[in-house]
């Protein structure tokens, strides 16, 4: 049993979350809901929202599961994860669970439609290429800011407008505040990760801006989400309310304690916003986190997600 919530956890639910309300927002942009935050409360009944929904999910899994196996020295180094590094998962058993996580996104994915398949592929793409060396976008100054804005903000919010029946012209119509949102977020997030990062070298944008210009850099992201959230209700609060914290942490020149506030605001800001706008993903919110303090308190002894965790 163990094993088993080794290898769901190794999934990465944290991550997945917010794919899903991205995936779950697309969805809600294809039915024209988004013109405000009046709730709204149904259950999809269409069979092609739960098909991309599942190959959404086995995807990002699939992404997230090669990522921590070429991470796992860097990882081991900043802390954090530990499934792989600690050795309850072994390298080999990682590599067949990511094959299995892949092709159970494709056959999933497949009743969808081709646009669906399109952006699956190019999702695909995008993430082997974050992890997989020579490329190693994660590595790359920018490309591993982009590759991850790509991956939420054109890609999952994508696949959910693909599923209700939406096309590609909505998704370039809908994805600019959530991509500016995204890489704001990421480069945030990388600066707890620098002595690391350095330590494997990785050039990742924190690395090679450094504290203080990644945290600058990060708010113009957030202030650019606020001025192209004029018809964009949901976003334009969540920016709103993320602005001061990105700009404190700059003020802060970066240090690692108001770089962690910032994006964990900003990220506990999207999700009441979206529970507000879909009360329904209260109920997965809860399960994830619920789960996530059993399984990290019970596994590892640690309060996992936290405020201040990674």
């Amino acid at each position: 049993m163990r094993k088993f919530l080794d290898f769901i956890f190794l999934a990465r639910p944290t991550l997945i979350l917010p794919g899903w309300g991205f995936f779950l927002l697309g969805y809600l942009h294809s039915l024209n809901l988004m013109e405000d935050l009046k709730p709204a409360i149904f259950i999809p009944l269409n069979s092609k929202f739960w098909m991309g929904f599942l190959s959404a999910t086995l995807i990002s899994a699939y992404i997230y599961v090669i990522n921590q196996m070429f991470d796992v020295e860097s990882d081991r180094k900043n802390s954090k994860l530990f499934i792989l590094p600690k050795g309850y998962i072994s390298i080999p058993e990682a590599k067949i669970y990511s094959v299995i996580l892949l092709l159970g996104s494709l056959i999933s994915g497949f009743p969808v439609g081709i646009n669906y398949l399109i952006l699956l592929l190019f999702g695909f793409l995008i993430g082997t290429l974050y992890s997989l060396p020579p490329f190693r976008f994660k590595g790359r100054p920018f490309l591993d800011m982009f590759s991850n804005a790509v991956g939420y903000s054109l890609l999952n919010l994508g696949a959910g407008i693909v599923a209700g029946g939406g096309d590609f012209m909505q998704i370039l119509k809908t994805f600019p505040p959530y991509f500016f949102a995204v890489c704001a977020l990421y480069l945030n997030t990388t600066i707890p990760d620098i002595p690391g990062d350095k330590s494997e070298n990785l050039i990742t944008t924190g690395v090679f801006l450094g504290e203080f210009k990644t945290s600058v850099l990060a708010s113009f992201m957030v202030l650019i989400t606020l001025m192209l959230s004029r018809d964009n209700t949901f976003m334009f609060w969540v920016s709103l309310v993320s602005l001061p914290f990105y700009v404190l942490s700059a003020l802060k020149k970066g240090e690692e304690f108001y770089a962690k506030v910032s994006y964990r605001i900003s990220g506990l800001a999207f999700t009441l916003l979206l529970i507000i706008k879909y009360p329904l993903f209260l109920i997965p919110s809860i399960i994830t986190l619920l789960s996530l303090r059993l399984y990290y308190g019970l596994r590892f002894g640690i309060k996992y997600p936290s405020l201040l965790g990674r």
